[in-house]
């Protein structure tokens, strides 16, 4: 008997799934805020768990900040949107708007302001929040540019580790210029490039090709450089010295590189 415990405990010990971590998932995180500053309370009027169901309902795994988070979320909390609602509330109306932020609290999208007449405090919030909510332009591309500005920092936070000093050499061992413009002329036609031109309108800017004909229809955003495409369900942003261009296509996320002149 006591072989045959000995023999289960070494096929337990010896599992290849013993000992092991599970895999990263990739859920799309999001957190939002359990005490909002203009309530002053934890879930005041239900505001908080309402603003979880609308993100819930949209497809995302939410959870309020207070709320046990799962091992790969707790530990890494930066791979989560965070969710934030604002008051400007008046003696007429309740009025809200939210605020997309990342775990540093870099603003990264505000909606447009959500009203309510109700007198209720709980109703009137709900439908106030709901209404701003339902301003969020294409929700799923603002994750997927926040997904992949983290992909983009923790890529270059690892080459900045990474990184060594060149040795210094004396002035009669500096090797003579290399004529890079044949390697840059390769890159410009590998680079999936457009040069356009940005016309300032009313809404944000007109960007128009050589031959002054319109090509995209840009809109401001409350984000410096970031400018949501009108009817391409696509997002612009300016990351580094590039213009990038993001975009569904027949359900594929799309990523191009544009050449503008402001």
């Amino acid at each position: 008997m006591k072989q045959i415990c000995f023999f289960l405990l070494l096929i337990f010990l010896i599992s290849p799934s013993f000992g092991q971590k599970s895999t990263p998932s990739n859920k799309q995180y999001v957190i939002v805020k359990s005490t909002f500053d203009f309530l002053k309370q934890v879930n005041r009027y239900k505001a908080n768990s309402f603003t979880k169901f609308l993100f819930s309902k949209a497809g995302y795994e939410v959870y309020l900040d207070n709320e046990e988070l799962p091992e790969e979320l707790y530990y890494n909390k930066c791979s989560a949107l965070h969710v934030d609602v604002k008051d400007k509330s008046n003696l007429f109306a309740t009025r809200n708007y939210i605020e997309l932020v990342d775990c540093n609290g870099n603003l990264l999208y505000t909606s447009k302001l959500g009203a309510s007449k109700l007198k209720d405090y709980e109703r009137s919030y709900r439908e106030s929040i709901r209404n701003a909510f339902s301003t969020i332009e294409n929700l799923n591309l603002i994750y997927a540019s926040f997904s992949s500005q983290k992909i983009e920092n923790s890529t270059t936070e690892k080459q900045n580790v990474e990184f060594k000093e060149a040795p210094k050499v004396k002035d009669t061992e500096i090797p003579s210029p290399i004529d890079t413009t044949e390697v840059m002329a390769k890159e410009k036609n590998t680079s999936n490039t457009f040069l356009l031109s940005a016309e300032k309108s009313e809404t944000g800017y007109y960007l128009l090709n050589s031959n002054n004909e319109l090509v995209f229809d840009l809109l401001n955003t409350s984000t410096k450089d970031v400018f949501i495409v009108k009817n391409k369900n696509g997002v612009l942003t300016k990351k580094g010295n590039q213009w990038i261009f993001e975009y569904y296509e027949d359900k594929l996320f799309v990523k191009k590189v544009l050449q503008i002149k402001f």
